[in-house]
């Protein structure tokens, strides 16, 4: 069982971690290669998969994955709302790739199965 600190520890750490993604994800996601190829959307959705592969692949439970998910759907709510007459993330096909791309990304590798080594090897034989 793990201890309480590092529990909370984790959970922190995907806080900031998530954080740190949904601002340069959302300062990224309206670059184009060409005019014509998302390179930001590409590079922004990869960098959220990859950092949630790591906080899963890092902790042996999925409440570090939960808070990543949650706080980067959370930004990405505050980022497209019009609080201050101008949106961060606006209403067109590179915006919605972003919001609706990342929270679903975030929240398939929350959810995923944990797969064990012997599962990958097939060694799976009942006792």
């Amino acid at each position: 069982m793990e201890s309480k600190k590092r529990v909370l520890g984790k959970n922190i750490s995907a806080v900031l971690k998530a954080a740190t993604v949904a601002v340069f994800g959302t300062i990224l996601h309206q670059s184009f290669l060409f005019d014509q190829f998302p390179i930001g959307s590409v590079l922004s959705l990869g960098l959220v998969l990859l950092v949630a592969l790591q906080i899963r692949t890092a902790s042996g439970f999925k409440s570090p994955n939960l808070v990543f998910a949650f706080v980067v759907l959370g930004l990405l709510f505050l980022f497209s709302q019009s609080f201050w007459q101008d949106k961060m993330i606006p209403a067109n096909q590179a915006g919605f790739i972003w919001s609706y791309g990342a929270a679903v990304l975030a929240f398939a590798v929350a959810m995923w199965p944990r797969i064990s080594s012997k599962q990958w090897r097939g060694d799976s034989r009942p006792s």
